[in-house]
């Protein structure tokens, strides 16, 4: 994608910004590399200076015409690089992960990404998290591959974009006319739009107060062969990823709500993304899929594969927002923040499924990991309250190895021990076997009684 839309903020970009006073907290994107041997300091400081070069480090800058979108421009990383020189062992290692997904990266502050270290084992974790609102997964694989400073204007271009704001907000005013007319003859028609965009604007108002404190979500890393899930999903008619999509679907039938018929919505986060020169931040819409609640389902995967591809099907590109996009980045923050589509907040589970780890992901700082995880974390918690979601799944696939992370309140999952045992069982149940991320000896877990 090219053109000024990939440097201009979207309203994926936007909501994300504001999440902290909409929802009481932020959501932060964190890769996780381990690797069997030691890695050098020296290596970690190539990458973070790397890094800082590329999309990663750049911060929004208001336009300076009113209804110009905000635009990227770049900045420097005020977050130095962090080294552990004690290595980690047992249930640390968790604690670990946890301390550098909470370390602060406030909205318009210099700390724009952080990038942690510490040995373990034979070797190193090494820890990258990233705030949602500047890259989301796929971007962020993208901006670790890239080796040349990319994902910014090239030379010259910045002193030009800051003098087309009036083109900017004049090209906005257009979109935003031609998108309405459609938009409108829609509305007369479908009924249930109406209805949707009624019941969003009788919600216009203030953040509501939040009636108890953020749930920081606990964690749990598998891994699993690969070759074996997708052989079990093939048995059961499905996919891989129709059967990762069941398995989060049955984490909330089981924990969440024990059994009770009402439907789940798993929200399936769609890419949007049109290859590594695409420079925006967020390329992505997350669409749920309703699914039935009750018992926990262990059988066949077609109803869920082909409801899952009919979904990504009619979704398409379509915005995240309940008015034309261009109309809502020209709305009052009360109405843009009223007339957004639901997000992954507001599902019951997410299921984001990465596919495979980029070759220049998995080769970093000058070595190459054994295993890489991502997940998605809200900080300082979800509020109860404020949003829907209970817990979140990130699948990604590294070499012959699943990895599976899962995060979810504690309220219904319990500490990360639990949460372990808990997607043990659920592997189990379609016959695959688990290891722990940070021991891969099987059926065990440094710090987790079995």
């Amino acid at each position: 994608m090219n053109g000024t839309a990939t440097w201009r903020l979207n309203a994926t970009d936007e909501m994300l910004h504001t999440a902290g006073e909409t929802l009481g907290s932020a959501r932060i994107v964190q890769v996780l590399w381990r690797f069997p041997t030691p890695v050098p300091r020296s290596a970690l400081e190539r990458e973070w200076r790397r890094l800082n070069r590329g999309r990663l480090s750049r911060r929004a800058a208001p336009a300076a015409v009113p209804g110009a979108r905000r635009k990227w421009v770049a900045a420097h990383n005020g977050e130095p690089l962090h080294t552990d020189q004690r290595p980690l062992a047992g249930p640390e290692v968790q604690d670990w992960i946890d301390t550098q997904v909470r370390a602060p990266l406030p909205v318009g502050s210099a700390s724009m990404w952080r990038l942690a270290a510490a040995p373990y084992r034979d070797g190193h974790l090494v820890s990258l998290t990233v705030p949602h609102f500047r890259c989301d997964g796929l971007g962020l694989f993208h901006a670790i591959a890239s080796h040349e400073p990319g994902g910014r204007p090239p030379e010259g271009w910045g002193a030009a974009l800051a003098t087309s704001d009036l083109g900017e907000a004049l090209g906005q005013v257009a979109r935003a006319l031609a998108g309405s007319a459609q938009w409108t003859a829609r509305l007369l028609t479908d009924s249930r739009h109406r209805a949707r965009l009624r019941t969003a604007l009788r919600g216009a108002g203030p953040p509501a107060a939040a009636g108890s404190a953020p749930r920081f979500f606990t964690s749990a890393i598998a891994e699993l062969d690969a070759g074996g899930w997708e052989k079990r999903a093939r048995a059961h008619g499905g996919t891989v990823n129709s059967l990762f999509v069941e398995m989060a679907a049955n984490l909330v039938r089981r924990h969440v709500r024990n059994g009770r018929p009402a439907a789940i919505d798993v929200g399936i986060p769609t890419s949007l993304r049109h290859g590594d020169s695409d420079g925006r931040a967020n390329a992505l819409v997350v669409v749920p899929l309703t699914v039935p609640g009750g018992e926990v389902r262990h059988n066949d995967l077609r109803r869920t594969r082909e409801e899952t591809k009919d979904l990504l099907r009619r979704t398409g590109g379509h915005s995240g927002t309940l008015v034309p996009e261009p109309l809502w980045h020209l709305l009052p923050a009360r109405w843009a923040g009223a007339l957004k589509a639901p997000g992954a907040q507001q599902t019951d589970v997410v299921a984001s499924n990465f596919g495979t780890a980029p070759d220049g992901v998995v080769h970093f700082a000058g070595g190459t990991a054994d295993s890489v995880a991502l997940r998605t974390m809200n900080v300082p918690g979800v509020v109860p309250e404020k949003a829907r979601l209970r817990a979140s799944l990130c699948l990604l696939r590294t070499g012959d190895r699943m990895t599976v992370t899962a995060t979810g309140m504690p309220d219904h999952f319990g500490d990360s021990a639990s949460l372990y045992r808990h997607l043990d069982e659920e592997f189990a149940a379609w016959g695959l076997t688990a290891r722990p991320w940070w021991n891969t000896t099987p059926g065990t877990m440094e710090g987790i009684e079995r």
